[in-house]
């Protein structure tokens, strides 16, 4: 496998030459990705062929060598395979929840699935930017994602136990480090040192397990939703991250990110609130690979790592920052628990 990222006029001429797009094709960049380039193909430009199971088009994914954040964060190109593997092997586990890959470059990282459909759209901006009375963002519907959530990521967990049957590509690496627990816990570590020790510790947690496949970025961000007045769906994306590893990263990924949408959306806690719930009841409905209290003080942090961490979230204000800290510091030294901290997001 290859090391190097080829240009986007090779990656379309490889497109054209796989007989994938036509010869008339051109990619449409995307927007607003952080580790990767992403492109889009109109359903035009995909040949007949390639078009009939994919009748909304492509997407194009090339990873980046230095991901685009404030602080430097440098990361291995080769994360492309392992997204690539990762995504197939959820494919054939629940393939109505993640974009089914359709053409994986033979030697390079570069990887292109199935666009979603016309109206899907990313469930981080809605919770974001939705107004009070959107159906996007009531408590049914976010439950209903949530529980969906937590019922897929229970699936993969429980699944991959055998990791003897993975791609070799998910069972090495250095991702989770690199992507992680180095720019995550610890530089959130040197920046917060009152929780400097147990953070570290934590880091060293989840790269000494080998429990599952973990996703790795379970996050609002990487989920795309159907229209609320269309029939539901939603798909899982983004998979660069993924490795044989500790599931409580990703159970900690997504509470930690439901959390921070509830400190900068208080109208809108309860019904993320509800979300929550129906993710954690989802999820042990089918997994048991993760405690009460590993959940709780994984989530402390990652909270405390996207407020301090090299990768932060960039829609809470200075004093919304302070108090997920608090609470953040709190769940690690495990002084309070979830729901405990949660009540104070709904009292805030």
């Amino acid at each position: 496998m290859g090391e190097e990222v080829p240009s986007e006029s090779t990656i379309l001429r490889d497109l054209q030459d796989a007989r994938v797009l036509t010869t008339d094709a051109v990619l449409t960049p995307l927007t607003g990705g952080v580790s990767c380039e992403v492109w889009r193909v109109s359903p035009d430009h995909v040949t007949p062929k390639v078009r009939q199971a994919n009748p909304h088009g492509l997407v194009v994914k090339a990873p980046l060598a230095t991901l685009r954040t404030p602080a430097l964060w440098q990361a291995d190109v080769s994360r492309g395979f392992a997204e690539s593997a990762a995504l197939a092997w959820y494919g054939t586990r629940t393939p109505d929840a993640v974009p089914q890959v359709v053409w994986r470059h033979p030697s390079a990282p570069v990887l292109v699935v199935e666009a979603a459909p016309e109206g899907w759209d990313e469930w981080r901006r809605q919770m974001l930017d939705s107004h009070a009375n959107s159906p996007d963002v009531s408590a049914e519907r976010l439950a209903r994602i949530g529980s969906h959530l937590g019922s897929i990521l229970a699936t993969w967990h429980r699944e991959s136990r055998d990791t003897s049957g993975l791609p070799e590509v998910l069972l090495t690496g250095d991702r989770l480090r690199t992507l992680r627990t180095d720019p995550f816990h610890r530089a959130t570590a040197d920046e917060v040192p009152e929780i400097g020790t147990e953070l570290r510790a934590l880091a060293d947690e989840l790269e000494s397990a080998r429990t599952c496949l973990v996703h790795g970025d379970f996050s609002p961000k990487n989920v795309l939703v159907s229209p609320s007045d269309a029939p539901f769906g939603a798909w899982m994306l983004d998979a660069e991250v993924a490795h044989v590893g500790d599931p409580a990263l990703d159970v900690a990924y997504l509470s930690t990110h439901l959390a921070c949408k509830g400190v900068a959306r208080p109208e809108f806690a309860t019904s993320l609130d509800a979300a929550r719930r129906a993710f954690e009841d989802a999820y042990r409905q089918g997994s048991d690979l993760v405690t009460v209290d590993r959940w709780d003080r994984h989530t402390g942090a990652i909270l405390a790592a996207r407020v301090r961490g090299v990768s932060r979230v960039t829609y809470l204000s200075p004093e919304q920052e302070t108090f997920v800290l608090g609470l953040a510091t709190d769940l690690v030294h495990g002084r309070i628990n979830l729901d405990q901290a949660w009540g104070q997001i709904l009292t805030t």
